[in-house]
């Protein structure tokens, strides 16, 4: 049975035409009796009808502008000089412009920071193998094998790696067990040492561990070949928790570099070469090729060649003086009473930590453009401390403001073109010097882009 059209016409302007009888089927004898809708159905059925047009239309320019539910959230794109843009990066080519997905192109030197939208957080349980590269960083790996002159690297994120031995400062063969706890402190504080002029094996023994000095021969898939006394000996891996390897002098310059944070939650120092085809290629500190997924990518801390933090200069000069109260010298990126740089619950990761009277000079010979920094009184203060920030360039003040401890964070950006020096001094405030743990934090100098 085929059915039949229906159609109900309302007079304009009237009352709805009366219910009449219409044939259900063609070749059905019975009829069907449809009323004509209410007035007030009608007016709910435009109603439902613009409904539907605004949501279509709605869902049309959320779809451009990659907004529509389901869809990743946009990538945020950090600038020198602390804007932030959002949209989706869809490549970055070999001479560093950055291209989001409609269109807009921007510098890779002129960001501080790429923030991947959706991006998923760290596991909370590392694999138990890592590699820590020369250049600072570290590599979550499935395994790890040396033949004594080479590291292969199973990558966790997927892929390998083959890093030449200046390349690494160390490696880790399991995790920090219940057991492993003073191998495990013993091992860091020798990685990150500055000076270590033999290579060190950390051996798990009897429930304790031992430090053997001596030089590195190869790690085989069951076993350390490690020299000491003069002899090679072989060590189960199952009892190696680590290997640090000799090294003096700090991390090699990092300018032109970007510090990519992987979901699995490995870092590392890379020179960017290009983003195309959902991967990201460049090359890590001693030049071996490293290509990872995209996908995988949580963020890239940029190091662009026109920054540079005043805590990875030297200051030229430094002056130094307590009224009543001495928190100890300056620091790079940490407060002056050595803990995290923080303001109002924020932690920095670069900066300077002072303590009233303090003046630090630092020269920039003309080279740079503007300084910026964001100041305040550490939160280690709680709420205490009264000084006075002062910022010079060739002798004179270009800067003034009294900082309480109960105050907000104050962002500082002034121009230092064309400027031969640069001093920052804190002074005292109406309190003497008590808790005045004064913070110079993201103090840097910038570089206009180049024309």
């Amino acid at each position: 049975m085929t059915p039949v059209r229906q159609t109900i016409n309302v007079p304009r302007g009237g009352a709805p035409a009366p219910p009449r009888r219409v044939p259900c089927f063609r070749d059905s004898a019975k009829a069907c009796h449809f009323p004509a809708p209410s007035a007030a159905a009608q007016e709910g059925r435009r109603a439902e009808r613009g409904l539907l047009v605004v949501a279509a239309y709605a869902a049309a320019v959320a779809l451009a502008a990659g907004t529509c539910p389901g869809a990743a959230p946009p990538d945020r794109l950090v600038g020198l000089d602390g804007s932030v843009r959002e949209g989706t990066v869809n490549t970055i080519d070999d001479a560093g412009r950055v291209r989001l997905a409609g269109g807009e192109t921007v510098r890779l030197d002129g960001l501080r920071r790429i923030v991947r939208g959706g991006a998923a957080e760290a596991p909370a349980e590392a694999p138990a193998r890592a590699v820590f590269p020369s250049a600072g960083g570290v590599l979550h790996a499935r395994d790890v094998t040396f033949d004594g002159n080479v590291f292969a690297v199973d990558l966790a994120c997927g892929g390998a790696l083959r890093l030449p031995l200046a390349a690494v400062r160390a490696v880790r063969l399991r995790p920090a067990g219940p057991d492993d706890g003073a191998a495990a402190g013993d091992f860091e504080t020798a990685r990150t040492a500055v000076d270590v002029r033999r290579d060190r094996l950390f051996a798990l023994v009897d429930g304790g561990a031992q430090v053997v000095r001596g030089a590195l021969v190869a790690v085989e898939p069951d076993h350390v070949r490690f020299t000491w006394n003069e002899a090679e000996r072989r060590v189960g891996r199952d009892k190696v928790f680590g290997i640090v390897l000799a090294h003096t002098g700090p991390n090699p310059d990092r300018t032109g570099r970007s510090l990519v944070h992987l979901a699995d939650g490995s870092r590392c120092w890379m020179a960017v070469r290009r983003l195309a085809d959902g991967r990201l290629d460049g090359t890590v500190s001693g030049g071996p090729a490293l290509s990872v997924p995209w996908s995988g990518v949580v963020r890239m801390d940029v190091r662009s060649p026109r920054l540079v933090f005043l805590s990875d200069l030297d200051p030229v000069a430094v002056q130094q003086t307590a009224l009543v109260t001495y928190a100890g010298p300056w620091r790079r990126d940490r407060s002056v009473v050595g803990g995290p740089l923080s303001l109002r619950g924020r932690v920095y990761d670069k900066g300077l930590g002072v303590h009233s009277r303090c003046r630090l000079v630092y020269e920039l010979g003309r080279r740079f453009d503007t300084f910026a920094a964001t100041i305040g009184l550490d939160d280690s203060t709680d709420g205490r401390g009264d000084c006075v920030f002062v910022v010079e360039t060739d002798g004179a003040e270009r800067f003034r403001r009294r900082i309480r401890g109960a105050d907000a964070p104050h962002a500082v950006r002034l121009s230092v073109a064309g400027a031969r020096r640069l001093a920052l001094t804190v002074e005292w405030g109406e309190d003497m010097d008590l808790a005045d743990r004064a913070d110079w934090c993201d103090a840097r100098l910038l570089k206009a882009p180049s024309k």
